[in-house]
C-alpha cells in the first residue's frame, strides 16, 4: 500500500493512501444493520480484533468543495464600526482568506445575488428607459390623483386622462420618518405639509430588474475549482461588483444548491456545500412574488433542508451580517442553517470589525465540521459498512471510537462517528467524527485516525 500523511489544519491525522479493500461477502452486506454491531455496553460480547481485522489504513480527509452565495445587495454599502463599509470588509476578508489557503486542497466557487434580468442594464435609474423593456418601471413617476403611489411610464398609465390624472414625478419629504418616507410631489411646493419639510429627489431603482431565475445564480461568477487556480479569477469578480439591488434569497439558494449538487454527483470524491452570506432578509423574488414575510422565509427553509436530504446531499452553511439587537434577522439565518444541516448561522456584528469577524467565520467553517469528514476506502467488492471501525490514536495511546446512527448521537456520545446517510437507505459517502473528538484529533500534535475493517462495528 503506498503510504502518504494526511493533515486537517496542519495537524497529521493518517499516514497512509487510499486504500484498496478485500472484504469477502458476507450477510451484512446487505445493508442489514443489526447483522455486524457488537454493543459496547454488552460485556458479554467480546471483540477479539486481531482475530477478525483484514486491514488497517490512516483515515484520508475528503476534499472539500465550497460553491459561495455572497450577497451583494445595496445594504452591503452601510457603515461598519469601523471607516470601511459592510462591502469593503467582506471584500478584504474574502481575499485574506483566498491569501492564506492558495496552498491548500480547498476548492471554492463564487456568485453574487442579487443579478440583474438579462436585458436590463442597472437596477438603478433615471428615466424609464435605463429600466429596459422587461425591467421596468421605473420607482420614478405617480399617477397624481391617488392616495398612495400608483407607478406609471406614460398618462396612459393613468385612469381619467392627464388633464385629470397624469403621470408625474415624485420624491420623499426630507422630514418624514425614513423607515416609512411620505411620498411627494416634485412639481408642487408646499406637498409635504407642516412639520415634514420639503420635497426632495432621491435614488430610483428599476422595480422588476432582479433576475428570479435559479439558473443564473447556479450558473458560477467564478466556477469551483482549487483556490491556487481561481485566486486571481474571484478577486477580478470581486472588483467588477457594486453593491446594489434587493435581496432574492429564494432563487439564489435555489441556484447555488443544484450547482453545488451537481458537482457532488461529478465529483463523487469530494465533499459539497453550499455557503450563504448575507446582511439581509428575503426582499424579492419569494412565494407569489411577495417582498418579505413569514411564507418566503419557510420557502427559503424548505429550499435548504431539501439540499440537506437529497441526494447526495448539500448542506447550507450561513453567514449573517447584522446589527446586534436585530433579532428577526439573527433568528432566521439561523433557521436556515439549522434547516440545511449545518446547525447555526455564523453572526457577523455589522457595528464592529466586520473584515476581522468574516475572515474568522471562513476559517471557523473550514475546519469545523467540513474538516471531520473522511473518505470511505474504495473496493473492487461491496465494503461491509457494519464491520467497520474507527480508532483514533492521540500520539501515546489509542482508542476506538463508537458508532452512533447520525450527528444526532454525538450529543450522547462526544466520542462517536457515523457515515454521511443511513447505509440501510443509501451508499455512504464519508465517514464523520463528532465535533468533540474531531477538536481533539485537530489539537493532537501526533494524532492519527485508522480505519479498521473486517470487525463487527462497536456501537455505542
Amino acid at each position: 500500500m503506498a503510504v502518504g500523511c494526511v493533515a486537517i489544519s496542519g495537524v497529521a491525522i493518517g499516514c497512509a493512501g487510499p486504500a484498496k479493500v478485500d472484504v469477502a461477502d458476507s450477510a451484512s452486506n446487505q445493508l442489514n444493520g443489526q447483522s455486524g454491531f457488537i454493543d459496547d455496553n454488552d460485556q458479554a460480547q467480546n471483540l477479539d480484533m486481531a482475530a477478525c481485522l483484514k486491514e488497517t489504513a490512516g483515515a484520508e480527509q475528503r476534499k472539500v468543495a465550497l460553491y459561495m452565495m455572497l450577497d451583494s445587495s445595496g445594504s452591503m454599502e452601510e457603515s461598519t464600526g469601523t471607516i470601511r463599509t459592510k462591502w469593503d470588509s467582506v471584500q478584504r476578508a474574502l481575499r485574506g482568506f483566498l491569501s492564506e489557503t492558495k496552498d491548500s486542497d480547498l476548492l471554492l466557487g463564487v456568485q453574487f445575488f442579487p443579478l440583474l434580468k438579462p436585458g436590463v442594464r442597472s437596477f438603478t435609474c433615471t428615466k424609464q428607459s435605463d429600466c429596459g423593456d422587461d425591467g421596468g418601471p421605473c420607482f420614478l413617476s405617480t399617477c397624481r390623483n391617488t392616495s398612495t403611489i400608483q407607478l406609471c411610464r406614460t398618462n396612459s398609465d393613468c385612469p381619467g386622462g392627464p388633464q385629470v390624472n397624469p403621470c408625474v414625478d415624485f420624491g420623499l419629504c426630507s422630514g418624514s420618518d425614513p423607515t416609512a418616507p411620505l411620498a411627494c410631489l416634485l412639481d408642487q411646493n408646499g406637498s409635504c405639509g407642516a412639520g415634514q419639510g420639503v420635497c426632495q429627489d432621491f435614488e430610483r431603482t428599476c422595480t422588476n430588474a432582479t433576475s428570479c431565475d435559479p439558473e443564473r445564480y447556479g450558473t458560477p461568477a467564478v466556477e469551483i475549482q482549487p483556490i491556487s487556480t481561481g485566486l486571481a479569477q474571484i478577486d477580478q469578480a470581486l472588483m467588477g461588483k457594486l453593491p446594489e439591488g434587493l435581496t432574492p434569497t429564494v432563487p439564489a439558494l435555489t441556484g447555488s444548491i443544484e450547482h453545488a449538487r451537481q458537482w457532488a454527483i461529478d465529483h463523487p470524491d469530494q465533499t459539497v456545500a453550499t455557503l450563504l452570506a448575507t446582511d439581509g432578509l428575503p426582499t424579492e423574488c419569494g412565494s407569489a412574488q411577495q417582498t418579505t414575510g413569514t411564507e418566503t422565509i419557510n420557502q427559503v427553509l424548505s429550499i435548504a433542508s431539501q439540499g440537506a436530504n437529497d441526494d447526495p446531499p448539500v448542506r447550507t452553511f450561513v453567514i449573517g451580517v447584522f446589527r446586534p439587537g436585530d433579532d428577526a434577522s439573527i433568528n432566521n439565518v439561523n433557521a436556515i442553517a439549522q434547516a440545511g444541516g449545518t446547525q447555526k448561522a455564523v453572526f457577523i456584528d455589522s457595528t464592529g470589525e466586520v473584515e476581522q469577524q468574516f475572515l474568522d467565520a471562513l476559517r471557523e467553517i473550514r475546519s469545523g465540521q467540513l474538516a471531520c469528514e473522511f473518505r470511505i476506502p474504495q473496493s473492487d467488492q461491496q465494503l461491509d459498512y457494519y464491520k467497520v471501525n474507527l480508532e483514533f490514536n492521540d500520539g501515546t495511546s489509542a482508542r476506538q471510537l463508537k458508532f452512533v446512527r447520525d450527528s444526532g448521537g454525538c450529543t450522547d456520545n462526544a466520542e462517536g462517528w457515523h457515515y454521511d446517510v443511513d447505509p440501510n437507505q443509501k451508499k455512504p459517502t464519508s465517514i464523520q467524527i463528532c465535533p468533540n473528538i474531531c477538536q481533539e484529533v485537530k489539537a493532537a500534535a501526533k494524532g492519527k485516525l485508522n480505519l479498521q475493517l473486517g470487525c463487527a462495528t462497536i456501537l455505542r
